[in-house]
Formats: C-alpha cells, sequence, structure tokens
C-alpha cells in the first residue's frame, strides 16, 4: 500500500498577518524618519547641536578711571560678580527663581520684577542679582545642578575710591532705562541691565567712558558648565581715562569745610579758569548707586528737602549779597562815575521816593570812600552808585563779568542766574502794570538783592575776571583724556577767554587794593579769610550776607537764617587760587563763609608751597568788632 504526501498551504492566523504589517510598516516610517532627518534636515540639526555646545556672552568693558591733576584715581573699577539666567535655558523659570529667592533669603517676587523689566531676546542674559557677595556666589554655585540657564558672571563695577570726595562733579551711575535705550547715540550698542552715567562727569562724558563691550565663545556641557574656550574671542576695549583739573587734597579740604552744612565751594585758577576743587553739600557716596536701591531711598535723594543730587555750585542760585558790591565799584569807576577819593555820607538808610533802605549798620557809617565803603560793606554807598549807572548799566557790567548766564563748565544742567534789566522786566511782566521799572527797585540790585541771582560757580569766575586783567574766562574739569594704552585722545584742558569785561586795569588794580583790606584792614568784614601769619601770604576777598526772607518775616528758625557768602584769593598781589563760598543759612558771610575758603586755601599752600600750619589759631580781633559789617548786608524798605 503505498502512502501519499500531499502539499498544504501554510495559513496564518488573521492577527499574526496584522502583527507583521505593522512591524514592517514601523520600521518603514522609522526608516523615512532618519533618512528625513539626516539627508534633508541634517545640516540644521548639525548646526543646532553645535550652538547647543558652544555659547557667546557680552564682555563688559572696564569704565574709564578718571584721575585727579597728579594721576590719584577719584573712580576706577574691582571686580564683582553677577547672578544672571538665561530664560531659553532655564525649563521652569518661576521654580528657578523660588530655588533662588529660598538660597538667597530674599522675596522672589523681588526678581521676577527684574526679569520683567529687563525685557528683551529670551537667549539674553537677565541680571537677577547685580555684585553678589561672595557668600551669595558660593550658594549659587553650591547648587547650580538645580539651577538650569543660572551663571555667574564676572564683572568690573564703578569703585568711587574716597566715597563722597568730589561725589556731584564725578557724578554715579545706574542701571540703563528704557528712554536712554531708545536714544540715538545709545541704540544697537547698550543692552538692558547696562550701567551709564546719570549725573556729572560720569554722564557728561559716557560715551568716551563707557569702552567697548567684548565677546566670549566657549563650549559647555549638558550642564551648562563651561568646558573650554573657543578661539573665536573679542576682547573688550576700557574706557578712556579722564584726568581732571581737580587737586584730592584740596577737594577734600573744601568737601570737610562744609560738612555738616548746606552749601558749596568752587576753587580754581584765576589766570586759567582751571577748577581745582568744587564741593557741593550736603554730598553723597556714588558707590550706593552700583547696587541695588530701592524705590523710597531714591525717592528720598531726589525729592528730599536736602536735595541731595543737587549740585549747589552750578545748579542753585543765590542772591550775591554784598559781594556784588565789588563788580559795582569796578563799574563806576570805568564809568567816571566816582573815583577813589569820591566819599558818600551814610547816616544809616537811603530814601528813594517814599521808600526808605537801610543799611547794616544802624547809626551809619558817616562819610566813606570806595575802599572804605568795601572794607565795612556800606550799603548806602552802593545805593547811592547804583542810582547813578542805572538798572542797564549795571546789568551790561555785570554781564560782561560773566554773570546771568552758564559759565560753559563741562557738567550738565548748569543754571544760568539772573541779572534783572528794564528789558527783562518788560519781557517777564508783559502786558501788566508791573513790566515798567522803577528806581526803587535798583538799590536791591546795587547790593546783590533783589531779583539778582547767580551760582556759586560765576562768582568765582567773575571775580576771576576782576583779578587776572578783566579776562573772563571759560572754568574747565577735564585736562585730558587718554586711552586705555595712555595715547592721548583729546587735551580739552586749554585755558579759553570768552570774554572781557572792557575796564580798565588802573580800576581793577584799585578794586582789588579795597579787597586787601577787607581781609586785612582792622575794620574789615572778611579778617576770618585770613592766612596764618607766619606764612607772610595776603589774602583778599568780600564778605556777603544774602536775605532768605523778609526782615519783618524773619524767625529764629534756621531756614529763615540768610545765607553766608565769601570770595576772595591768595596771594592777593599774584593769585594762584581763588575761592567762591556759600553756606546756607550760614548767616554772616564774615563768620560763616570766610573761615571755610581759608581753610582750602590753607590746604592748598600746605600742599603746592609746603606751608606747615602752626599750633595757635589765626589771630583774629575782638568778636565785638568782629559784627561790624557782617550783618545783613542790605535790605528793602522797613
Amino acid at each position: 500500500m503505498y502512502s501519499t504526501y500531499e502539499k498544504m498551504p501554510i495559513t496564518l492566523p488573521p492577527r499574526v498577518v496584522i502583527a507583521l504589517s505593522c512591524i514592517i510598516a514601523a520600521f518603514f516610517l522609522l526608516a523615512a524618519r532618519l533618512w528625513y532627518l539626516q539627508a534633508i534636515r541634517g545640516e540644521s540639526f548639525a548646526e543646532r547641536s553645535k550652538n547647543n555646545r558652544q555659547k557667546t556672552v557680552f564682555v563688559p568693558p572696564a569704565r574709564g578711571v578718571i584721575r585727579d591733576r597728579h594721576g590719584v584715581p577719584l573712580a576706577k573699577n574691582r571686580p564683582a560678580f553677577n547672578v544672571e539666567m538665561y530664560l531659553h535655558e532655564t525649563p521652569d523659570v518661576d521654580q528657578t527663581i523660588d530655588t533662588i529667592a529660598e538660597l538667597l533669603g530674599e522675596p522672589a517676587q523681588e526678581y521676577r520684577e527684574r526679569l520683567q523689566k529687563q525685557g528683551g531676546p529670551r537667549f539674553r542674559p537677565r541680571i537677577l542679582l547685580r555684585d553678589a557677595s561672595r557668600t551669595e556666589v558660593e550658594r549659587i554655585l553650591a547648587h547650580r545642578w538645580y539651577l538650569p540657564g543660572v551663571f555667574i558672571n564676572h564683572y568690573p563695577i564703578r569703585w568711587y575710591e574716597h566715597g563722597h570726595l568730589a561725589s556731584h562733579v564725578l557724578g554715579h551711575i545706574r542701571e540703563i532705562g528704557k528712554s536712554d535705550l531708545d536714544k540715538p547715540e545709545f541704540k544697537g550698542y547698550y543692552q538692558p541691565g547696562d550701567l551709564i552715567g546719570k549725573s556729572g562727569l560720569e554722564l557728561q562724558w559716557e560715551l568716551y567712558l563707557q569702552g567697548r563691550r567684548g565677546l566670549n565663545r566657549f563650549v559647555v556641557n549638558a550642564h551648562s558648565v563651561k568646558i573650554r574656550d573657543l578661539p573665536e574671542q573679542v576682547p573688550a576695549i576700557p574706557g578712556n581715562i579722564l584726568e581732571l583739573t581737580l587737586d584730592k587734597d584740596v577737594q577734600a579740604a573744601a568737601d570737610t569745610a562744609l560738612q555738616g552744612e548746606w552749601g558749596a565751594v568752587v576753587a580754581m585758577v584765576p589766570k586759567t579758569g582751571e577748577i581745582l576743587a568744587l564741593s557741593s553739600a550736603p554730598n553723597f557716596d556714588p558707590n550706593i548707586f552700583t547696587g541695588e536701591l530701592s524705590p523710597d531711598q531714591w525717592s528720598e535723594m531726589i525729592n528730599g528737602r536736602e536735595k541731595i543730587l543737587n549740585n549747589r555750585a552750578v545748579q542753585e542760585v543765590y542772591p550775591p549779597g554784598s559781594v556784588f558790591k565789588a563788580f559795582l565799584g569796578a563799574a563806576g569807576l570805568e564809568e567816571g562815575l566816582i573815583t577813589p577819593s569820591t566819599t558818600e555820607y551814610c547816616p544809616g538808610y537811603h530814601k528813594v521816593g517814599n521808600a526808605t533802605f537801610r543799611c547794616h549798620k544802624r547809626s551809619g557809617h558817616g562819610n566813606v570812600n570806595l575802599e572804605q565803603a568795601l572794607t565795612v560793606s556800606c550799603d548806602v554807598y552802593f545805593y547811592v552808585l547804583g542810582a547813578r549807572l542805572g538798572i542797564d548799566r549795571i546789568h551790561e557790567y555785570a554781564t560782561r563779568f560773566g554773570f546771568g548766564t552758564p559759565t560753559g563748565l563741562d557738567l550738565v544742567h548748569e543754571a544760568p542766574g539772573l541779572i534783572p534789566s528794564k528789558a527783562w522786566k518788560k519781557r517777564r511782566f508783559a502786558g501788566t502794570e508791573e513790566s515798567r521799572w522803577y528806581p526803587g527797585e535798583t538799590p536791591s540790585v546795587a547790593i546783590g538783592q533783589g531779583a539778582t541771582s547767580v551760582t556759586p560757580m560765576q562768582l568765582a569766575v567773575a571775580l576771576s575776571a576782576l583779578v587776572n586783567g578783566g579776562k573772563v574766562m571759560r572754568p574747565y574739569l577735564v585736562k585730558a583724556m587718554y586711552s586705555s594704552d595712555g595715547q592721548i585722545v583729546t587735551e580739552r584742558g586749554e585755558p579759553k577767554i570768552v570774554g572781557e569785561v572792557g575796564i580798565r586795569e588802573q580800576y581793577l588794580q584799585r578794586v582789588q587794593e579795597d579787597l586787601i583790606e577787607v581781609v586785612h584792614g582792622a575794620r574789615g568784614t572778611a579778617r576770618r579769610a585770613r592766612l596764618p601769619e607766619e606764612w607772610e601770604i595776603k589774602a583778599a576777598g568780600k564778605t556777603g550776607t544774602s536775605q532768605v526772607v523778609a526782615l519783618s518775616a524773619k524767625t529764629d528758625k534756621r531756614e529763615h537764617e540768610h545765607h553766608a557768602l565769601y570770595a576772595g584769593y591768595a596771594p592777593a598781589k599774584d593769585p594762584e587760587i581763588l575761592v567762591a563760598a556759600i553756606v546756607e543759612h550760614g548767616g554772616s558771610g564774615g563768620l560763616a563763609a570766610a573761615p571755610v575758603a581759608r581753610q582750602v586755601m590753607e590746604a592748598y599752600f600746605r600742599k603746592f608751597h609746603g606751608k606747615v600750619h602752626p599750633d595757635a589759631p589765626v589771630p583774629l580781633v575782638s568778636e565785638g568788632n568782629q559784627q561790624e559789617g557782617d550783618g545783613v548786608e542790605g535790605g528793602g524798605p522797613p
């Protein structure tokens, strides 16, 4: 019996067929995807992979150093660290901020507000904490594995070596605002978080001090930790160096002399216009602005009663008081209205129509000539001289000396002051009865009161013109600018004559002789401006006391006390230094302002002439006699 073998077809269950089909389709799709990623998008993904491994960061430049005339740094830089976040590398920004806040013990909301304020692209670093302390840096670095996208960036930060010294001259820096970012000169170069000059020389010379940022490219690992630098580096270029006319020691003396007061001091070289010291009180420490400043702190600085950020030497105006008499005397001599021997009788008052103008010495000074009138600061003499000159000639000569217009100092926001005239009043009160100038308004102007207002800087410039032969010099603070490698960029510091007073030398010299008597005369109002007798250096100058409120309204309140002024120079025959000082609500110019100027001059002569300050105080006459001429030097109708 034969057995037969028959081929039977192999059949698979439907479920197996479906499973095999899915597997084949999956392999096909995977192969297609791999082909697409490699052949079509390969180049793009390779570039993205490269970018994920490479990082490019800006390298902030060192801000240019500001130094005094002898090379002593006043503003330089120190190393600091910022805590920064890259949003595009931070998966959970809120969680990361909460972690940082817990580590540093600060409210998380403050960090969120800082991030929101800075804005900009997500790939640009945002500053969470500026100038972090060593402890804060160590805590961040110890937990960096839990802080993706957070970095510690090293950068140079502004450092003011001597704290409050010359703070209003140097100015301060703060974080750039949106309005600054939109400025044409800033746009495209500055970015959110940058620090820029906001006042003083830091603002005036911002574009020269800032420097040029660099680029740093390096490779990071999966945790964004730097592995190595890449060769494509762009080094940062430090800012330019500003060399000033200031002398650190003279400046320190001016700041110290004003300590605890409100006021200003300007010390300059009368022949050149170089500023040796410029002080405004109260002052501030610019270093506080490089860190975080609370809104309350900022508001107090700009809105507080003390106006700490105001530079009183150039931004505040004051009645010049009796200091103005020296310029009026020179004008009277030039116009031939008086001679050195011309006398006027002072009975203690002067009448104009129905108005009576008092002299500060109610019993009067009797017959006085120009020298005596300046020495004892007789108001009546200058009431009469002012009437003879008339308001328009007073305006003309005062303007020639530089009053009523900015001096051109290389600082921003300089106040112009005011010397009234008929034309000014007509403009000021156009269309009203008050637009007319009345003779009764001239006496107050003649003694530096009324509508007359000047800055301490203008006083210094005007007095320098009186003692240097009639040349009105442009005051300046910057001697030269150097690049970071020491090459001269510009020499701004050159003496520049901006005007002539048009008064003959013989008359200027006559007033100068009279100003010596104001300091060294037995009845002089500025005896406290004398330098130590052992030095054999004579000083000269003029005191002033300007009213703040009408005498009838005056009380014992400090804010009702008169402003004290003094403007003087030394040596009297060949001036090297000139000082204008004002002490707000200081009372008498001879008692409050003259000693301030003396301290500044003493510092100058100790340093530049090797003078040694004696142990004994400067000899003074009795306090009783000293009060003559130190009261309110002028006034209006009683």
